[in-house]
């Protein structure tokens, strides 16, 4: 057959086929169709809901940009070639896809392509296709078997309560019926390359076949490393987010972190793919302070990025001065989860269900304030109060709503108030980066496209947009755009001056456009001057470093990773854990650091520590007396542990507090002497810090500010702990140098 390539987006497809003298070739990672004859040439797009021809801006790489999982495969050969056949057949399937979830492929095909979709991360696309599927397809085992592996990979999924309904029956017919699957080797992978046409297509005689290019896509995941799982995997999850930002940009082919600090040449951080030759590049400036980046090369001008490339090229901005809130460095931070907390009438249930909602209220934690104050926390955060379907929040449904489970508007002001009342500061958490599906600014922009899509990653509208690692149910902002920039920042301040908080800590930072960070802050800091932003970030030290003058601050997890390894799991030596304090003293200059050894996210360290809550008291002690901002999370200091161990998102770690008998009380004692021991303790908040001695077992370093130095001793083998003053009293093990008589000791 003569050379054919469809063009299309999902709503409308047309075929080409190449005439006498003419060739037909792709733009890289698009779907326009360059069509040359006589040395003229013609570009062919869908554009809206037709097919149009001529000069016009490029449509964005994005859903090609997934090739860039390519190169985690080691000792591939031929890799350029796996990776362009890769980018094309994501996109000719997108091509087929109907705006209702159909595929224009046979009932024996449109499953494996759904399938091939959801390995791929495209989840949205998937879901469209088994909706659709159950309601207008012939139910067979192939969808079966279609449906089970969808619901493995999406647990939020819209189909489940149907599949689970039809799974048992009626018929033998519905018994899940697996496909043939490709092979997981290099030889498969070369043998379909040598299928392939110039346009890096599958061919059959009604056109491309759709069916090769998911089997093509299933034996490249075949091949691809499986990422490390478990509690540990969150330590690395955003590092891996940078890297694959770094290689969508790269696939586009030029990146540019966009995180350059005030004063520094933007230009010298620009990696542009070698094979393109680049000539120079240029700083172009934008309104507002911004900048973008142009790179001229062999193959003509593009713009740099930061992760998927944008038509016209993406806004960046140099770093502001580096001044976290001064009070940050006397700060003792308690994060509560409210779902799990408390209410005001009644007791939460027993657990059960690590995702079910136990009805834990903005006024429980109110009702509780004594018990944080007794740690000497002086400030609260609360994990995601805005109006969600779920226990944890961070699946939002509006910006500007507090959950009507938790209390409403009304709740969460009496909950700030009374805590001003006692001099706490009080963070909320704040979702930038996502929301969740049920959210109306998605919903729109599902149902009506055009600018209300623009408020999300759509590389197809309606079914292809990025979500958070790919979890169908939290789909990705395009804060690249100055539009939703705005709306973010509008919806952050409203937390400030309509509730009177005293910050946010914002989730998932690595995700969201660098620039943001600039505009958040500055606004905010406009309407309350000792605002905190506080991110989640982890990731590699030379880019966290950087959100200095983005961030005010940022979570240690790298602290909360060497204390986990040395106090809970004993894999780490404390003299090699010594070390690696000295060096860790002073990383991030410019930032404030909230110090912690486990959080939602990740499992409790006394589940770490096999129960020995020993190993917790001195990882707790640790906590205390360090440099930083201890962040003590919800049931640590009762003894609050988990039932089994935890995967990437650990719901487990996250099971109802601990109230009345059920708590460890001595456990209890020992943090509430920790939080004002550091309240009475300037050297604690605010001393340099010195490694005195360790070995194998013990550790000693002290902790000086002015005339006041305090001695702290960690001994491993007895599981025993000291803060020594200058006048040789442990201030640990003598309750009356505390202000607390025998008589009125916690608990």
């Amino acid at each position: 057959m003569k050379l054919v390539a469809p063009v299309g987006n999902g709503q409308v497809l047309a075929y080409f086929f190449a005439r006498d003298g003419e060739t037909l070739g792709y733009l890289r990672g698009t779907n326009v169709l360059r069509v040359t004859s006589a040395g003229a040439e013609t570009r062919y797009a869908a554009v809206g809901d037709e097919i149009v021809s001529g000069e016009f801006d490029l449509p964005p790489l994005r859903g090609a940009t997934r090739a860039a999982v390519v190169e985690r495969i080691p000792n591939l050969p031929d890799r350029e070639a796996v990776e362009a056949v890769y980018a094309r057949s994501v996109l000719v399937i997108a091509q087929h896809q109907e705006q209702s979830g159909a595929f224009i492929a046979g009932p024996e095909e449109d499953v494996l392509l759904a399938y091939a979709l959801d390995v791929c991360g495209e989840r949205g696309a998937a879901e469209a296709f088994f909706a659709w599927a159950l309601l207008h397809r012939r139910l067979d085992g192939l969808l079966m078997w279609g449906l089970a592996q969808h619901l493995r990979y999406n647990h939020q999924s819209g189909v489940r309560e149907e599949y689970e309904r039809l799974k048992d029956g009626p018929g033998p017919e519905l018994a899940a019926t697996a496909p043939d699957l490709p092979p997981a080797d290099l030889a498969a992978l070369r043998n379909a390359l040598n299928q392939r046409t110039a346009l890096d297509l599958f061919v059959d005689e009604d056109g491309a076949d759709l069916a090769a290019h998911a089997r093509f896509l299933l034996t490249v995941h075949a091949l691809i490393p499986t990422l490390k799982g478990g509690e540990d995997y969150f330590f690395e999850h955003q590092a891996h987010a940078q890297e694959i930002h770094r290689a969508r940009a790269l696939y586009g082919g030029a990146f540019h972190g966009g995180m350059t600090p005030a004063g520094d040449d933007p230009r010298r951080e620009v990696e542009v793919r070698a094979d393109l030759e680049p000539s120079t590049i240029a700083v172009e400036p934008a309104a507002a302070g911004r900048y973008r980046v142009k790179v001229a090369t062999r193959s003509g001008k593009l713009w740099a990025s930061a992760s998927d490339p944008l038509p016209g090229g993406q806004e960046f901005a140099l770093a502001a001065e580096a001044d976290p809130p001064d009070w940050t460095r006397d700060a003792v931070v308690y994060q509560v989860m409210v779902d799990r907390f408390a209410r005001s009438n009644g007791a939460l249930p027993a657990p059960g269900s690590s995702t079910a909602l136990y009805g834990g209220t903005l006024d429980g934690v109110r009702d509780h304030l004594d018990h944080i104050a007794s740690l000497g926390c002086n400030v609260l955060w609360l994990t995601p109060v805005h109006q969600t379907p779920s226990h944890h929040g961070y699946d939002h449904e509006d910006f500007f709503k507090v959950e009507p489970r938790y209390g409403g508007d009304a709740a969460l002001k009496r909950l700030i108030e009374s805590a001003h009342v006692r001099g706490m500061r009080v963070l909320l958490d704040f979702v930038p980066n996502h929301t969740g599906r049920g959210h109306h600014l998605f919903r729109d922009a599902v149902a009506q496209g055009g600018e209300a899509a623009e408020f999300y990653r759509f590389w197809q509208w309606p079914h292809y947009y990025r979500c958070f690692a790919d979890v169908i149910s939290l789909p990705e902002l395009d804060t690249s755009s100055r539009r939703v920039q705005e709306y973010l920042v509008d919806a952050a301040r409203h937390w400030i001056t309509e509730y009177g908080a005293d910050g946010v800590r914002c989730d998932h930072v690595a995700g969201v456009d660098p620039s943001f960070w600039i505009g958040l802050r500055r606004e905010l800091r406009a309407v309350k001057p000792e605002v905190l932003v506080l991110g989640e970030a982890t990731g590699h030290f030379d880019w966290l470093a950087r959100y200095a003058g983005r961030l005010d601050a940022i979570f240690d997890f790298d602290f909360a990773h060497m204390v986990r390894e040395t106090f809970a799991r004993r894999r780490v030596g404390l003299v090699d854990f010594a070390e690696w304090l000295d060096a860790h003293d002073n990383a991030f200059p410019g930032l404030a650091l909230a110090t912690l050894f486990d959080n939602h996210d990740m499992n409790r360290f006394l589940w770490m520590a096999g129960g020995d809550t020993g190993r917790l008291g001195l990882a707790g002690t640790l906590l205390m007396t360090l440099a930083g901002m201890p962040v003590i999370y919800y049931g640590t200091e009762v003894g609050l542990t988990q039932r089994y161990d935890g995967a990437t998102e650990n719901a487990e770690a996250r099971l109802p507090m601990l109230w009345g008998a059920d708590q460890d009380r001595e456990l209890l004692a020992h943090f509430q002497k920790l939080g004002r021991l550091r309240a009475q303790s300037p050297a604690l908040r605010r001393g340099s810090r010195r490694t005195l001695s360790v070995d194998a077992d013990s550790l000693v370093y002290e902790r000086v500010l002015g005339e006041e130095r305090v001695v702290v001793s960690l001994d491993l083998k007895t599981s025993s702990w000291s803060v020594v003053d200058g006048s040789g009293r442990d201030r640990l093990g003598q309750d009356d140098v505390l202000g607390v008589g025998p008589d009125q000791r916690p608990g």
